[in-house]
């Protein structure tokens, strides 16, 4: 299984250094499931952008809309119109020219198309799964901008594309080969891009090798500044082109950090003095301590996968004894490889008005499991420099970002700013290898040329949906928009006077969707401040928006203590004003606000005005 891009997270992977090599005079083929973008569907739209052949003969024109669909547990195609073109249990579908392309629910991808049924085991649906055979070079126009952004330096994104080649060419016969992290995201035409085309092209049937054989190019984001051994991070036999280095490049370029991360929980969640016999009078108003962060959320997810309960709101954590990870087991390259866990939770019953404790208790188990419970999101990296319990909070702190195994993407970035050219990247992420051409004279298919003009994106990005939803008791504005393409964005929160106090993103490499930065705002005073966010397309086409937020923290409590023996509370702040009550001595008020000597309070439901020298201002 495969890296990830950018800050994306690396799954796991087998590696096998004795899978079948590929020879060849052309570029080899490889078939591809496409399933990331598309997801699980009973229906796809495909629009023909050219001439094909479907597998009953039949010819589709340039420009026909169709929809596939299930019925009879059998694929059916037919026109915009109605007409059926073919239904059968597989379709296939062969272009005439090599310039043609389907697009399957607005994402178009070059080569041939079969179509098969797929069934889900775990809910015993079918299907649609397109498989794509394309060429590996066209394949790769598709890859190598999914995983590295592809505005980075030339010489990153040819490391980037030889590494993806050699991957690609290892695994050309596995039977999941898929469009995901889980190999490689592979974006077909529409994630291409040319500066990237431009390193495919460049680097054409370049590979990695070890005694001639093909090596298993694996890749992650970060690797913390320390490289990794295979051995030690999926078991087996450590190859010879993996090795332990300290790795000065990896960091992020802005920060200069080595992606640091934390993971942050109380141990007490839920209070232990609930009557589970009464489950349903508290059972939606109960929340967890740490209810919002996505660890407590991935934990639930994780209890449900695993068959401890169908639904992840009939669950409650009550207590996490113990998360830890075991800082004396560590690998070659200083990563954990064990952990424990002891978690105490609350289960709704079928009745659904009575609720039990269960536990669950995880001991010396690989971290990858504690990884898996808690989100790869959360825990990027086995990395880990701080895990402890201290009065009541658990504490992780790691760096980096995917497996640290072979090349760092961001490691390559800095390197190729450095000066260093691809090949030096790669002998330093894969030592004792010997870059080779595996094979030449690229078919007439590969669509390849960069002779080609590539028209270039002019409209910059949009942004929508602006939201600012501010926690006073957290300090925290949390901004969220919409951005309908990837790129980069730039968000910096400014003054009344136009004046730069905070910049919560930096040319931020995002993907089309929602997108999310947070605003501490505890040294922010009351006022009205501009978010002035700057959003780039891949081709460095930008457009900035401002939107107003308004900070109107609640005044803080201050508290008073009366000093007199009898102190008159009067409806105005004046002697000559009415008595409308009496304040013993240390009787404890509420200070609303103070008007020349006197003081506006409150005692129980009485509000009114005391002299202010009769109150001592508790601190």
């Amino acid at each position: 299984m495969k890296k990830i891009m950018c800050m994306l997270l690396i799954c796991a992977v087998v590696i096998s250094v004795l899978s079948p090599q590929i020879k060849a005079e052309t570029v080899p083929m490889l078939e591809v499931k496409l399933v990331n973008y598309l997801g699980n569907n009973s229906s796809i739209t495909v629009v023909f952008n050219g001439e094909y052949t479907l597998s009953n003969g039949k010819k589709v024109s340039a420009g026909t809309e169709t929809v596939m669909s299930i019925v009879n547990n059998a694929l059916k195609l037919s026109t915009s119109k109605g007409q059926v073109l073919l239904e059968n249990g597989t379709i296939t579908a062969t272009p005439l020219k090599t310039d043609s392309s389907l697009a399957l629910n607005g994402r178009s991808y070059y080569g041939s198309f079969q179509f098969v049924l797929e069934k889900d085991t775990k809910n015993n649906k079918l299907y649609i799964r397109p498989i794509n055979k394309i060429d590996i070079e066209t394949y790769l126009r598709g890859v190598v901008p999914q995983e590295m952004p592809a505005l980075w330096t030339m010489e990153a994104l040819k490391a980037q594309t030889v590494a993806a080649r050699t991957y690609a060419l290892k695994h050309i016969n596995d039977a999941n080969m898929v469009d995901t992290i889980a190999k490689q995201v592979y974006g077909g035409i529409t994630g291409s891009h040319s500066r990237s085309d431009t390193a495919v092209k460049e680097t054409e049937g370049l590979v990695l090798k070890y005694n001639n054989t093909l090596i298993d190019a694996v890749f992650s984001a970060s690797n913390g500044g320390k490289t990794e051994l295979n051995s030690s991070v999926w078991g087996g036999n450590a190859v010879p082109y993996f090795a332990v280095e300290e790795d000065a490049y990896d960091f992020h370029p802005s920060t200069k950090e080595k992606f640091p991360w934390v993971i942050q929980l109380k141990q007490q969640q839920v209070t232990d003095k609930l009557d589970l016999d009464a489950a349903d009078t508290w059972w939606t108003s109960v929340k967890e301590a740490d209810a919002d962060q996505q660890v407590l959320k991935n934990m639930k997810t994780w209890l449900k996968t695993e068959g401890y309960t169908s639904d992840v709101n009939k669950i409650k954590i009550s207590t996490i004894s113990k998360l830890e990870l075991d800082l004396k087991a560590l690998s070659a390259g200083g990563r954990v490889s064990k952990g424990s866990v002891k978690v105490e939770y609350l289960l709704i019953k079928a009745d659904g008005k009575t609720a039990e404790k269960k536990t669950l208790e995880l001991n010396g188990v690989p971290a990858s499991k504690i990884r898996a419970m808690v989100g790869i999101d959360k825990m990027p990296s086995y990395l880990i420099d701080v895990s402890e319990l201290k009065n009541g909070i658990i504490f992780i702190k790691g760096r980096g970002n995917g497996h640290g195994v072979g090349l760092s993407q961001y490691g390559a970035k800095n390197r190729a700013e450095a000066g260093h050219n691809y090949k030096q990247i790669l002998q330093f992420y894969y030592p004792r290898t010997t870059l080779v051409k595996e094979y030449s004279n690229a078919s007439s298919n590969s669509n390849t040329s960069t002779n080609k003009t590539v028209k270039k994106d002019t409209v910059a990005p949009v942004i929508s949906s602006f939201k600012a939803n501010t926690d006073y008791k957290k300090n925290t504005v949390k901004l969220s928009m919409k951005i309908n393409k990837a790129g980069k964005t730039t968000i910096i929160m400014k003054d009344s006077k136009g004046k730069t106090i905070s910049t919560l993103a930096n040319n931020k490499a995002v993907k089309s969707g929602s997108i999310y930065a947070d605003w501490n705002i505890s040294k922010i005073a009351n006022g009205n401040y501009t978010a002035e966010i700057t959003a780039a397309n891949l081709d460095g086409y930008k457009k900035t928006i401002k939107q107003k937020v308004t900070i109107s923290k609640p005044a803080k409590e201050k508290k008073g203590s009366v000093k007199a023996s009898v102190l008159n509370v009067r409806q105005k702040p004046s002697t000559s004003s009415k008595v409308m009550t009496k304040l013993k001595k240390k009787q404890t008020v509420i200070i609303l606000s103070q008007q020349g000597t006197w003081y506006k309070v409150k005692s129980g439901s009485k509000t009114g005005y005391v002299s202010a020298k009769y109150i001592t201002v508790l601190k």
